[in-house]
């Protein structure tokens, strides 16, 4: 039985939530988004939602002096996430939410968006199971060798950043002329600090809090889905 199918049998008609993480750039927005498309070809309502829309502004991470922890759990508005849930499981018909931007980096001064309450909420991102347990019906962990994991960061780094060259307003902006070496060294220098640390400290151990664990290889490709440690109680 695949994921999608166990989560389209798992529903039951009522309001479900599914919850996915792993590292930075393993591919959870991804995975999120293939879950979605296959759940609504078997006739739900899926949608899905990014941990990063809960995240504090950049002016309080730096009024709480939190701006180097961006990304760790207390970096994010996670009671938020869960009074969204609870309105949806309450029967809400819709609640309305901040909107991040990768362009700015940051929450959107004044925008917000509109969500209808689906059939399936799949919540992706960093700290999507980091929510109270008995707010996440089905929960995936994404996972793949380190190595693998720090190869695409970079590549999405250097993607992104080369992009950005023509996009003053982005905060990548300010790279384009950096030489490629000293690129390299400041974003392996981020990852160890801050997307590493936040793996070791607060990623991995929700590993145990997964119904499905997703094995990717070296070509983002899954090469296995086993029952994980939630699913094995």
């Amino acid at each position: 039985m695949t994921i999608i199918n166990s989560i389209y049998e798992a529903h039951h008609g009522s309001f479900l939530t599914v919850g996915i993480t792993g590292s930075v750039a393993v591919g959870k927005s991804t995975l999120a988004a293939e879950l979605a498309q296959g759940l609504n070809e078997l006739g739900l309502i899926a949608r899905v939602i990014s941990t990063d829309d809960f995240l504090k502004s950049n002016q309080e991470l730096e009024a709480e002096g939190r701006f180097d922890q961006k990304g760790f759990p207390i970096s994010y508005h996670l009671d938020e996430l869960t009074s969204l849930i609870q309105n949806f499981k309450a029967g809400h018909l819709q609640k309305t939410i901040n909107k991040y931007s990768q362009t700015l980096a940051d929450i959107i001064p004044g925008k917000k968006e509109t969500i209808d309450r689906p059939d399936v909420l799949i919540i992706e991102g960093v700290v999507a199971l980091q929510l109270p347990t008995e707010f996440l019906d089905q929960t995936i962990f994404v996972e793949a060798k380190i190595s693998d994991i720090k190869d695409w960061y970079l590549q999405r780094n250097f993607l992104a950043t080369v992009k950005a060259s023509q996009e003053p307003e982005s905060w990548r902006y300010q790279y384009k002329n950096m030489p490629i070496q000293e690129f390299y060294q400041l974003a392996m220098d981020i990852w160890e600090k801050t997307n590493q640390a936040n793996y070791d400290n607060y990623i991995a151990p929700t590993r145990s809090l997964a119904d499905w664990i997703l094995i990717l290889n070296q070509y983002h490709q899954i090469v296995d889905t086993i029952a994980g440690p939630r699913k094995n109680n």
